[in-house]
């Protein structure tokens, strides 16, 4: 954590990046380079991430070692080959020919010529596995380039193993497709090759992808294409019996959105997502019929996908990798849940990471905290309110959304954990995981420090989505950064020591705008009397209890500091220490350490002796100066009843 994404860029370089950067968006420290070049692909070692195998020119492999700083070249042959038609190589390595590190034994790699080579030394040496898998028709095979100049570099061999998948579900499972018109499936290994192409495959297909069903071991699905022989048609293919009968499945996808890869996702059995050459569609029928998925991806082409976790990863042919970060509602999207008026589906896990931000250079972070998805349908009117509890069912947040009639179609993102949304179809909120904020006192600098609730520990959660008369609830789990070392019980009194300092910063809040409503009000009082040598002698009481109070709200905050830096003249007061001891205590993943506790008992002393000497100057100098006003008939200044401080 965070998971990384390999891919090669075109004209560039291959990279490995980061899901998610620590410093507000993913930037440059969230990348680096890894094995092979512009037109690689890239295979790294599950065991190690720093590890890497990568394709690059005319079949040139390497093994990359970032921790050591060592790239060792581990081709299968010979790699120099320019100028060279095709049918003249002994191996023809396409331009992006497949690597893959076994799913089942990580010290094993497959890469792929007309042939399928393995390698159970780290690539110390390859033995070939299967005989040539393509047509290999000669008239396909000989020079290319113009009349006068020939252009041999290796992007133009033909009849190439362009697609090469294994079972995750039963070692031993194989699938090889070429970019000529061939399927191939091995059931030992690479021991014994079947042709398993479909019937009306059509000659010259290419194979663009093979996907193995995590779910089923015969089951695999491939993407095709010919557009480069003026077929511009999608051409998806599943079997479910180890390719001896296919079903074409392209229902739903344009005519001319041909296909570059086709995924199937790991936790939904059936639900399947596709890169064409004009963005992402998806299934939840296995194939039967294909919806678009495009969101905010752009009119692209779209050449390979990835599930992981609950991520689905893109990678563009604008250079781009692009993700939906939760895939939980589409995976439980079904008929039964669109024919409700509403329905609220259920939370994945939330991970307490401080992320979010992007743009201006970076890539966009997801966003922190629980996402919380519902359906609407079309025609209702409500208002919506997301409620959030604790585990005994105690609310810590509420959000509400206006009430407003449900016109807008599709999918409404509301990026802001304020705002809740109010649309047909569906609707996405995120609350990012924190408590209520201390309140600020107005025309007042922060000096040094946060308002900013805690975050939630780790732990058992409720949301509660309330619909006009309709309430539905849900449980969702709140978990650590796996980076975080500290424990539970750690975690769970950093949050509380963070509580206690947020109110007894709403505790000042509260004693400040007392302070000034008593002081408000003496002044008025002041003014009643008809009589002016009464009204001076009012005016003279009233100033002495508005100079004391006046005393204390100078002790509760920093009463004439009003613009950038005041507090380098004038010191900070209880109101900023407060506020600096939050930040302290929300700094990292960590237990109060024993100087904070020393830090807050010493300020809760002198905040108990400011809130004391209110409560005298009420009980005593005000009761006095309102018998004053009553014998002269002027109301008494109203004093509200004293909240404990707790």
């Amino acid at each position: 954590f965070p998971y990384r994404i390999y891919g090669a860029q075109q004209d560039n370089s291959a990279i490995s990046i980061a899901s998610r950067g620590d410093e507000g968006g993913i930037g440059i420290r969230d990348y680096f380079s890894v094995a092979g070049c512009e037109n690689a692909t890239i295979a790294p070692d599950p065991r190690d991430p720093n590890i890497t195998y990568g394709g690059c020119y005319l079949g040139m492999l390497s093994r990359y070692d970032r921790n050591a700083r060592q790239e060792r070249d581990i081709s299968v042959t010979d790699i120099n080959w320019d100028g060279y038609a095709a049918k003249d190589a002994p191996e023809r390595f396409q331009w992006t020919f497949p690597i893959l590190v076994s799913k089942h034994d990580p010290r094993t790699i497959y890469a792929t010529s007309q042939h399928v080579w393995r390698s159970r030394t780290e690539g110390a040496s390859w033995e070939r596995i299967s005989p040539d898998l393509t047509v290999h028709d000669t008239a396909t095979l000989g020079r290319t380039g113009g009349p006068i100049h020939g252009e041999m570099t290796g992007a133009e061999w033909y009849a190439t193993v362009y697609a090469f998948a294994e079972s995750p579900k039963q070692a031993g499972v194989l699938w090889a497709g070429s970019d000529d018109g061939l399927i191939h499936v091995s059931r030992d290994a690479g021991a014994t090759w079947q042709n398993v192409t479909p019937m009306g495959y059509g000659r010259f297909t290419r194979t663009a992808h093979i996907d193995a069903s995590a779910h089923d071991a015969g089951t695999a699905y491939v993407a095709a294409n010919r557009y480069q022989q003026d077929d511009f048609a999608p051409y998806l293919w599943k079997t479910s019996d180890y390719g001896r009968t296919w079903t074409k499945i392209t229902n739903g996808i344009p005519r001319t959105a041909y296909t570059r890869v086709v995924r199937e996702d790991p936790a939904r059995r059936g639900l399947l997502y596709a890169g064409t050459e004009y963005g992402v569609w998806t299934s939840l029928d296995d194939g039967a019929t294909w919806r678009p998925l495009q969101l905010n991806l752009p009119r692209v082409s779209v050449r390979d996908l990835r599930v992981q976790g609950n991520d689905l990863i893109a990678a563009t042919h604008g250079r781009s990798f692009w993700a939906i970060d939760d895939l939980s509602p589409l995976r439980q999207l079904a008929d039964s849940v669109t024919r409700k008026p509403v329905h609220l589906f259920q939370p994945a896990t939330a991970l307490l990471w401080a992320g979010g931000g992007g743009g201006n250079g970076t890539g966009e972070n997801p966003r922190s905290g629980v996402l919380v998805d519902w359906w609407l349908a079309a025609g209702t009117t409500a208002k919506v309110t997301l409620e959030f509890t604790d585990a005994r069912g105690a609310v810590l947040r509420r959000f509400s959304g206006a009430d407003t009639a449900l016109t807008a179609d599709s999918i409404a993102y509301q990026p802001a954990d304020s705002i809740v949304p109010v649309r047909r179809g569906t609707n996405r909120f995120v609350w990012n995981l924190r408590t209520r904020s201390a309140p600020k006192l107005p025309n007042t600098v922060l000096d040094f420090g946060t308002l900013r609730g805690a975050w939630v520990p780790p732990g058992e959660y409720g949301v509660r989505l309330i619909v006009g008369s309709d309430t539905l609830s849900r449980r969702f789990t709140v978990a650590a950064d796996p980076r975080v070392m500290s424990t539970t019980a750690e975690l769970t009194a950093q949050y509380a020591a963070s509580q206690r300092v947020v109110d007894r910063i709403t505790d000042i809040v509260d004693g400040v705008k007392r302070a000034e409503d008593l002081q408000a009000q003496l002044s008025d009082r002041a003014k009643r009397a008809a009589d002016s040598s009464v009204a001076r002698m009012l005016g003279d009481s009233a100033k002495a209890v508005r100079s004391k109070i006046e005393a204390v709200r100078a002790e509760l905050y920093e009463v004439g500091c009003h613009v950038d830096q005041c507090t380098l003249d004038m010191p900070v007061k209880l109101y900023n220490k407060f506020i600096t001891l939050n930040m302290q205590l929300q700094t990292g993943s960590y237990a109060p350490t024993k100087q904070n506790g020393e830090v807050y008992d010493g300020l809760r002393a002198r905040l108990d002796v400011q809130m004391r000497e209110l409560e005298r100057i009420e009980r005593e100098e005000l009761s006095r100066f309102n018998a004053l006003l009553q014998r002269n008939g002027v109301p008494a200044v109203y004093v509200a009843p004293v909240k404990p401080i707790a």
